[in-house]
C-alpha cells in the first residue's frame, strides 16, 4: 500500500471550472422557468450576470474559519434572489428561497458534465494502485458528491472533504489541519494537489507535500504537473 494519502481538488484539478459556467447557465435555464417563471434565455443570463458580484459579496463571510456553515445559506439565497431581479420575477420569501436554491444546486450539480479528459481514468489508476484518496475542496461536499458520480469515480474516494465538513475554508491553516485530523493522516504523508498556488503555500505550511495541477514550472516548495493525468507518473519519481 503506498504511504502518500492523496487529497486531490475538484475545480480545476478533477473538473474545468471553464464549462462548468456554461453547464450551470443551461441548467439554470430548465430548472427555474417552469418554477418561477421567466424564459430560460432570461435565466441563463441572470446567472452570468450576477453570479460574480454575489460570490465577491459573501465570499470573505464564508471564509471566517468557524463560520462557513452560517454564511452559506445567504450565500446561497442571495444568488436566487439576485437572478430572481434580473430576471423580473419575483424570490420565493425566506426560507423557501433557500430551500429552492438548494434544490437548483442539487439538480444542477447532479447534471453538470465537466471533467477534464483523462481525470476519471486517473483516479482509478490511483486506487487500483492502491492510493487512499480524498477531495480537498472549498465546495461543499455534497456538491462533489453529485460532480464525482456523474463522473463515475466517487466510489474510489474516502472522505470528499468540502468547506462544509471543516467548518473552514482554503487557504486557512484551520482547513487544511481540520481534513488531514479527520483523515487521520500524518501532514507529513499527505501529498495535496490543487491548481492554486496560494492554497498551496498553507498546505505546505502545515506540512504536506503539494503538487500544483496545470502548470509546467514548479513554484518554490512545489512540485507541478501539467494535468492531473501526469500524478501517477510523479508519484513513481518519489517512490
Amino acid at each position: 500500500m503506498p504511504d502518500l494519502t492523496l487529497f486531490i481538488d475538484d475545480g480545476g484539478v478533477l473538473n474545468d471550472n471553464s464549462r462548468r459556467g456554461p453547464e450551470f447557465q443551461r441548467l439554470i435555464a430548465e430548472f427555474f422557468p417552469p418554477r418561477l417563471g421567466g424564459t430560460p434565455e432570461a435565466w441563463a443570463e441572470a446567472n452570468r450576470a450576477t453570479f460574480q458580484q454575489v460570490f465577491e459579496a459573501h465570499k470573505d463571510a464564508m471564509a471566517v474559519v468557524d463560520a462557513y456553515q452560517r454564511a452559506v445559506v445567504p450565500y446561497e439565497t442571495a444568488w436566487l434572489t439576485a437572478m430572481c431581479d434580473h430576471v423580473g420575477v419575483v424570490a420565493p420569501k425566506a426560507d423557501d428561497c433557500a430551500a429552492l436554491a438548494r434544490e437548483a444546486l442539487l439538480y444542477i450539480t447532479s447534471r453538470t458534465r465537466a471533467a477534464f479528459p483523462g481525470a476519471a481514468e486517473t483516479v482509478a489508476t490511483l486506487a487500483g494502485a492502491g492510493y487512499t484518496l480524498h477531495t480537498a475542496s472549498n465546495q461543499p461536499s455534497w456538491e462533489m458528491e453529485r460532480y464525482l458520480s456523474g463522473m463515475g469515480i466517487v466510489d474510489h474516494f474516502g472522505t470528499l472533504f468540502g468547506a462544509d465538513l471543516v467548518n473552514a475554508m482554503k487557504p486557512t491553516p484551520e482547513y487544511y489541519e481540520r481534513v488531514f485530523a479527520r483523515a487521520g493522516v500524518d501532514p507529513t504523508r499527505a501529498l495535496v494537489c490543487d491548481d492554486t498556488p496560494d492554497y498551496l503555500d498553507t498546505a505546505r505550511e502545515v506540512g504536506a507535500c503539494t503538487v500544483l495541477v496545470g502548470a509546467t514550472d514548479a513554484p518554490p516548495g512545489h512540485l507541478a504537473i501539467p494535468s492531473l493525468a501526469a500524478l501517477p507518473a510523479l508519484l513513481e519519481t518519489l517512490g
